[in-house]
Order: C-alpha cells, then structure tokens, then sequence
C-alpha cells in the first residue's frame, strides 16, 4: 500500500523509471537481509593428542588405503606400522613451526589433501604437531 501511494505521487515517466528500478531495489534489499553469518564452532578436540589412539584411526580411514598413502604406495607411507617414521624421518613434520609442516599444510584449508580430512581431523594434526610429534 506504501509503495502504490508513492507511485501516485510520481508522473508517468518517473512512475516508468520507478517499476524498471524497483524489481532491482527489491532483491538487493532481500540479498541484504536475508545474509547472515554464522561461526561454525570448533570440532571437539582432545586436548592431548595421541599419535595412535588418535591421528591413526585417520590416516588409516583417509590416507592408508590401497594405491595412496600405504606400504608400497605414495609417499608417506600413513600404514599404522610405518606412519610415525615416514613423517618424522621423511620432512613432513616441522615442530618448530607446525602450521609449515608439510603433513599439516596438505590437509589444511587449500591443501590438496583437504578433501580427506575434517577439520577436526586437520586441527588434531596441528595440536600433535604443536605438542612436539611425540610417538605416543
């Protein structure tokens, strides 16, 4: 009802001007409301991260599986016998500046292992990185 008695008080060539512009006004003003912004919360994370009782359990269901990251396959070998080694031994770990780890940045947001990792799983690595890369 606004917007017909506004219309009234325009001429012709405004009230022309007025319905070519106001389609567009008005999803812009919907685009605009309807946005919101929501923090996805942080994943439950020990706060001790254990080598095998956690990042195990990971590489074995996302990384050590057959033709990728297993005895015989891509490099690191993520296998639960061979993982510590090959991260340690093989430059994939970097303690004092764990967020450059080679292991970290690779599942990381943009990393081109990101698909294979949660964003739990990705911050479990960081903080066992972080908390020295200890075989535990």
């Amino acid at each position: 009802m606004i917007i017909h008695t506004m219309m009234k008080l325009f001429t012709n060539k405004t009230k022309r001007r007025a319905r070519e512009i106001l389609p567009i006004l008005i999803i812009l003003l919907l685009g605009f409301t309807s946005c919101a912004y929501y923090e996805k919360p942080l994943p439950d994370i020990p706060s001790d991260v254990s080598f095998s009782e956690d990042l195990i359990p990971f590489f074995e269901t996302s990384c050590a599986t057959t033709g990728c990251h297993n005895n015989g396959g891509i490099p690191p070998d993520l296998s639960e016998d061979f993982a510590y080694i090959s991260l340690t031994g093989g430059g994939y770990i970097d303690t004092d500046n764990p967020e450059q780890s080679l292991l970290y940045t690779k599942i990381a947001p943009g990393g081109s292992m990101e698909i294979y990792s949660t964003p739990r799983d990705t911050n479990m690595v960081l903080i066992w990185i972080d908390e020295g890369a200890e075989n535990n």
